[in-house]
């Protein structure tokens, strides 16, 4: 006979499932639907728009990993700091309770053909997410660089991240399975390396189609973490791409300039900017207003 599942258990159970299911809705939805998003737009050379969709796909896939294994999504338990958009000190904090199962490095998939690998760290390159894709430089603040690997280390990292979505000391099985093996999520991620929970979100539901559509080519194409073994990849233009800051040339250059007429009409453009624009406020605002009084002091403007 089966024994009869506890209330306490029942419980703990229930209220798994309840954050289970709100932690996929309000961060794993979209976050799926921004790492596809940030795909077509590699594809498509929309560069400003890939590296901050990956960015927020990947801050909302680790703060989906804290929440379901009893952490906040909103202040680092290690020193009190707020996570904000800091995708750095997220993965730290995940890292600390995962990192048996987080890659060393991000190496180049044997499948892969691609002539150009810079092989990183996942510290190294969510580094260059976070100074490309910073929320302050979807207005292009500080410009980026870019090069063809950045997609394909967005696929791991989010493999990666996205297979920890779930309470790794947790039994795999559910309790109440009767005779059911006993090993943990952490203890099956650990034996099958390849292995990610079919969450029910956007990605599993195109990787389950099996009909072409723009939407699957974007998510899966050259895809070497989530297309089936059966995809059909289509090759696609490889190479770099590059913007400088726009502050750098339209507001802080002029300050600099020898010519007092320029740094005039720089003063001007760089104090309208500060009034009516809000900018990172030690980086970016505070270096503006500096270089402002520099120009005054420089030609006698007072």
């Amino acid at each position: 006979m089966r024994p009869k599942t506890s209330l306490h258990e029942g419980d703990d159970r229930n209220l798994l499932l309840g954050k289970t299911s709100l932690v996929n809705e309000l961060f794993v939805r979209s976050a799926d639907d921004n790492y596809i998003t940030a795909r077509w737009c590699a594809q498509n050379e929309l560069n400003i728009d890939f590296l901050w969709l990956s960015s927020h796909a990947i801050e909302k896939y680790l703060k989906a990993t804290l929440l379901l294994n009893g952490h906040s999504s909103i202040t680092s338990a290690t020193n009190g700091k707020k996570y904000s958009h800091n995708i750095e000190l997220l993965y730290q904090n995940v890292k600390r309770f995962a990192e048996d199962l987080l890659p060393d490095k991000l190496s180049k998939p044997s499948e892969l053909d691609i002539f150009h690998w810079r092989e990183r760290t996942p510290e190294e390159y969510l580094k260059h997410l976070t100074q490309n894709g910073n929320a302050d430089n979807r207005y292009l603040i500080y410009g980026y660089d870019t090069v063809s690997e950045d997609v394909h280390m967005l696929d791991a990292m989010v493999f990666a991240i996205r297979r920890l979505i779930c309470p790794l000391d947790e039994r795999w099985f559910p309790h109440d399975q009767d005779g059911a093996p006993k090993f943990t999520h952490r203890e099956h991620l650990l034996h099958k390396n390849k292995y990610y929970q079919k969450l029910a979100m956007p990605l599993d539901e195109i990787i389950r189609e099996t009909k072409s559509s723009p939407k699957r080519d974007a998510a899966l194409n050259l895809n070497m973490m989530f297309a089936p073994e059966n995809f059909q990849h289509k090759l696609i233009r490889a190479g770099s791409a590059w913007q400088a800051s726009i502050l750098d040339r339209r507001v802080l250059d002029p300050l600099e300039s020898d010519d007092s007429r320029t740094a005039s009409q720089g003063i001007k453009i760089a104090q309208w900017l500060v009034e009516n624009v809000k900018l990172p406020q030690d980086s970016v605002k505070g270096k503006i207003e500096e270089s402002i009084r520099k120009a005054k002091n420089k030609h006698c403007l007072g």
